[in-house]
């Protein structure tokens, strides 16, 4: 006799979704209980049960990491480069095209122009696409912060690499070109452009691979334990605005919230009892 299948429609995810879970599945969680509530108007509580035991690490595995190459220094386009999709929701990003060569592609200028995979039950927005010569399309994705800033050299912080590979398959499903590969430009704005460079991240069949098995794995942890590190804690949004019991560092990225110093703090929950 047959199993019961599993006929609940697929939880939807982003690019960012990836990342956060990456970072700590607890964080994820958080996001979307709070989109959940702002849609459905209701609370909406997050699936970690409150005794849960921390993790050391995320249980998300690493993507692959072979042949990506980092490049100091600024990115050049060609002549022939043309911007064909831009998140018109970012409002920081730099202007790499002049006029003439910016050719967007109206199937996305109407609307929050979300890309969207139905096969995977994902959509997301990268910054910028360019259509490159001979057909090929590039997702890029900017970052302010520096090049080489707080990872290894040899191949770039690899929660970029989480980013980079979905959008190469949010733009593969959305235009029906595959991208050979992602860009990651670091502009470098706190150092007016000293240290500005960019990873070049290909999309492989063992790229897209290891997206199909993350969004399962996602999909199917029904816990969400927190990973209460101080690098994790010290940006994560959901601990500047007061929600994680769990947190092990003071929130200190840049939509800082005086939320955090009046939340609660539970030490049993961060495995410690206090004598």
């Amino acid at each position: 006799m047959l199993a019961p299948q599993d006929l609940r429609p697929l939880e939807h995810l982003t690019p960012h979704d990836l990342v956060a879970y990456f970072h700590c599945p607890h964080e994820m969680e958080l996001g979307r209980a709070a989109r959940e509530a702002r849609r459905s108007g209701a609370s909406v509580d997050a699936c970690t049960p409150p005794g849960v035991v921390p993790l050391r690490h995320s249980p998300m595995f690493s993507p692959p990491l072979h042949d990506i190459e980092v490049v100091p220094g600024r990115l050049d386009l060609g002549p022939e480069d043309v911007l064909v999709y831009e998140d018109d929701g970012e409002d920081d990003l730099p202007v790499l095209f002049p006029p003439e060569r910016v050719r967007k592609d109206p199937r996305f200028t109407s609307g929050p122009g979300t890309l969207h995979d139905a096969e995977l039950g994902f959509a997301g927005r990268p910054d910028l696409v360019i259509a490159r010569p001979h057909g090929t399309l590039v997702p890029l994705e900017y970052k302010s912060t520096h090049l080489f800033l707080g990872y290894h050299e040899a191949h770039g912080r690899i929660f970029d690499t989480v980013q980079a590979i979905a959008e190469c398959r949010l733009v593969e499903a959305a235009f029906g070109v595959r991208p050979p590969y992602a860009l990651i430009l670091y502009g470098d704005r706190g150092g007016d452009g000293e240290r500005e460079g960019f990873v070049k991240i290909p999309y492989t069949d063992a790229g897209a691979h290891w997206l199909r098995a993350a969004l399962l794995q996602i999909r199917a942890d029904r816990t969400r334990a927190p990973v209460p590190m101080e690098r994790n804690c010290a940006g994560c949004e959901p601990n500047g605005e007061g929600r994680c019991p769990f947190a092990a560092a003071r929130y200190e990225g840049p939509h800082h919230r005086p939320g955090w110093h009046a939340m609660p703090r539970e030490p049993a929950l961060l495995g410690r009892t206090v004598k």
